[in-house]
């Protein structure tokens, strides 16, 4: 491989792997977001469920349930009624709406669904509500004024999306948490929401740009090997010692070589055409022997002579017409090759005025120049033949022989 073609491959195979490259970025960014938008909306829908259940129950004052063995008297609810016993002698206990997302995210631990839910705060009353790090940050993050957040993380071999927004202290909540200093509308805590993500695999996306990539630099090669050997011939044309010149099917020049160009004069500039006939015209022009006629009408190949008359001096060119085909193989023009014969047709002019020299001397006598004996008997054999064929009985030849 030549070092041009092989530098030029190399530019183009660089070009379209960066391009493809940065289209497998911005998709994988992409589909990230979308991936991150799609479990924000769904952390979302289970924290606003769960917010929605807090409010009825704070709406309510709270709600009594049976005393059970995991559904015990909440100490952290040192209220007057906390706990009742129905005239059926069934005891009875509060849950308030904390106390109740607890069981909520114990219940659902318990079912597998793999959610799990966190009621946090930076100053809770209950110690196993403590912020985890991650927790913290984020609750500092919502005093700041940010809305929600949420990010995806590994656990071991299990991909999880968290979420967490903030608990805004509405007047109900200030029964249990005004001795803690919190006041309407401050940001008591947080919800936190764990779900279980499928592991995000690039596989389809190796798979995908991949094999375009791969397609992409085959056709590349393809096209840049082609492009070589079309510049290789438009090179060897354009620099070859032959004039040579390629006119499509309405006579317009399309090039020319620089030898062509001496031989026969320069062309207009790209922004004006000129047609075969005006640039250089002959006896051929517009008529059945024009060689693109002949080309275009079907001939593989045409061959005729011409002549160019500069400055008295006439110059003959034998002209070879071949077809210019399209993509297609569509004949949409012609390719002529000029080659000089002017000292040829010179040499020959030359031999024929050298054997009609050498017939008149080898029938007259050089220095008398009469009619010698070979040249009486070329007139006799005619003259008989003559003789024979008009039926006469009499022919005279009358010569002085030398």
């Amino acid at each position: 491989m030549k070092g041009g073609k092989g530098n030029l491959i190399l530019i183009v195979m660089t070009g379209w792997l960066c391009i493809l490259g940065s289209f497998a970025y911005w998709f994988e960014m992409d589909t990230r977001r979308e991936e991150k938008r799609k479990a924000l909306t769904t952390a979302n829908a289970f924290f606003q469920q769960v917010v929605t259940s807090r409010q009825w129950n704070a709406s309510h004052g709270g709600v009594y349930v049976p005393i059970t063995t995991e559904t015990q008297p909440n100490r952290y609810l040192p209220i007057q009624g906390r706990d009742l016993t129905a005239d059926n002698g069934l005891k009875l206990t509060k849950i308030n709406p904390s106390y109740m997302t607890r069981q909520i995210a114990e219940l659902a631990i318990k079912n597998e669904s793999g959610i799990h839910f966190h009621l946090t705060s930076l100053k809770p009353i209950r110690p196993e509500n403590k912020a985890t790090e991650w927790e913290q940050r984020w609750l500092k993050s919502f005093e700041q004024g940010v809305r929600e957040q949420g990010e995806f993380f590994e656990d071991g071999e299990s991909t999880w999306f968290r979420y967490m927004a903030p608990l805004l202290t509405g007047p109900e909540c200030l029964k249990c948490h005004v001795q803690q200093g919190y006041k309407e509308g401050d940001i008591r805590g947080g919800l936190s929401v764990s779900l279980p993500y499928p592991p995000h695999t690039h596989l389809h996306l190796i798979a995908g740009y991949g094999s375009v990539a791969v397609l992409g630099l085959i056709f590349i090669f393809i096209g840049t090997t082609l492009y070589e050997r079309k510049q290789r011939l438009f090179d060897a044309t354009f620099n070859s010692p032959v004039p040579t010149c390629v006119t499509d099917k309405n006579h317009t020049i399309l090039m020319a070589n620089e030898s062509y160009r001496t031989e026969f004069g320069p062309l207009p500039d790209h922004q004006k055409t000129i047609k075969c006939y005006e640039h250089r015209p002959g006896i051929s022009c517009h008529t059945a022997d024009c060689p693109l006629t002949r080309i275009m009408g079907g001939s593989n190949q045409y061959a005729y002579e011409t002549i160019k008359e500069m400055d008295g001096v006439s110059r003959h060119f034998i002209v070879t017409a071949k077809p210019l085909l399209d993509a297609r193989g569509m004949v949409v023009g012609s390719v002529e090759n000029f080659q000089e014969i002017t000292e040829r047709k010179r040499a020959e002019e030359a031999l024929e005025e050298s054997n009609r020299k050498l017939e008149s001397l080898s029938n007259t006598d050089g220095l008398t120049g009469i009619a010698n004996r070979r040249r009486f008997d070329e007139v006799l054999a005619q003259e008989y033949a003559r003789h024979a064929r008009s039926g006469t009985e009499l022919s005279l030849i009358l010569m002085d022989i030398d």
